[in-house]
């Protein structure tokens, strides 16, 4: 459980996660059901940025909970080791404490819990929720939704990739929030690629329709079946594209596909499929395009010594679950 509930920590710290996801992964951290773990799993991200809580940040606290009557010792809050480590998350994710914690506080009781799911590395997983709609999840993927959708839409937030198959229900539209992304459905089938460490995110539509927001609602666009979306983080880029079905949804059945993609997208990839961790200068590889298509039966070996072979400027060596890749040295005239 421990390194189950790390790895949704880190998952989420890794993505560039909306208000919205925000507010909802501290409420889950914060609740006591597998307090230790959590405790234990935020310990582990303290020490790794060697962060600190100051005395401004208690202060702050204490302001909020002296509005809704929380308990306080010596004039500061008294925070329990839970509350403190998800205090120091904050400031590492630089996200309003007193709001967050505020909504967290005023709203856990009232609100219906969330679910979370994640799927580890190298593991995918089909999930029903409450509705009937069902979910497929790629790899090292961090899915939250609540136990009950009563609310005006069916909502669920995003961190990784996963296939939807949405339950019609016009009354109540479906939506996934992913970063800067939120993509509404009432009956159809469509994937979401969302990885935070990839520099795209991709909303491909196989049925039905779909709308897919950017930036707060400021750019939208309607998806037609085999069409589409694709963002580009670091401009804000959009374009919308036609798709390969079965390229896209390729995952689903253990397959690799590669299209148009740079050797540092490849290797984000099989980080996520093979639970390896690869370790590179990362001025080796440029931003040339490579297309490759592997067999679901492929090891990690077989793939790199093919990508060896193609790419030709590289050396690796596996070391348990380190990938460790190294530039080939010019031969001197």
């Amino acid at each position: 459980m421990k390194n189950y509930i790390q790895r949704i920590i880190s998952a989420f710290v890794a993505s560039s996660p909306s208000e919205d996801l925000t507010k909802e992964v501290y409420r889950w951290l914060v609740d006591e059901k597998h307090a230790e773990e959590k405790e234990a799993a935020l310990k582990s991200l303290w020490k790794e940025t060697d962060g600190n809580v100051d005395m401004s940040t208690l202060i702050s606290l204490d302001k909020v909970y002296n509005k809704i009557g929380k308990s306080k010792r010596g004039g500061i809050l008294f925070l329990s080791s839970v509350w403190k480590y998800s205090v120091a998350a904050l400031v590492i994710l630089a996200v309003s404490i007193s709001a967050t914690f505020f909504f967290i506080s005023h709203h856990a009781s009232s609100e219906v819990a969330m679910v979370q799911h994640f799927t580890s590395a190298g593991d995918m997983a089909v999930i029903k929720l409450p509705d009937g709609s069902e979910v497929q999840t790629n790899s090292e993927t961090l899915l939250f939704y609540p136990e009950v959708f009563n609310g005006a839409t069916r909502t669920v937030y995003l961190v990784g990739e996963a296939n939807f198959k949405v339950k019609k229900n016009p009354d109540q539209p479906f939506i996934v929030k992913s970063d800067h992304m939120s993509i509404t459905a009432l009956g159809t089938e469509f994937n979401v690629d969302a990885y935070p460490g990839n520099g795209e995110m991709t909303t491909t539509l196989i049925h039905g329709k779909v709308k897919v927001d950017f930036g707060g609602g400021s750019k939208n666009f309607i998806l037609n079946p085999g069409q589409q979306v694709v963002y580009q983080r670091n401009t804000s880029a959009v374009q919308l594209l036609k798709a390969d079905i079965e390229d896209v949804t390729a995952w689903q059945r253990g397959l690799f596909v590669f299209k148009g993609v740079t050797i540092k997208d490849v290797l984000a990839t099989l980080e996520h499929r093979y639970a390896v961790t690869f370790q590179y200068n990362a001025n080796l590889f440029n931003d040339d395009k490579y297309n490759f298509r592997f067999h679901e039966k492929s090891s990690i070996n077989d793939i790199m010594t093919i990508m060896q072979e193609v790419v030709g400027t590289f050396s690796y060596r596996l070391d348990g679950d380190i990938c460790y890749i190294k530039g080939l040295q010019k031969q001197r005239k």
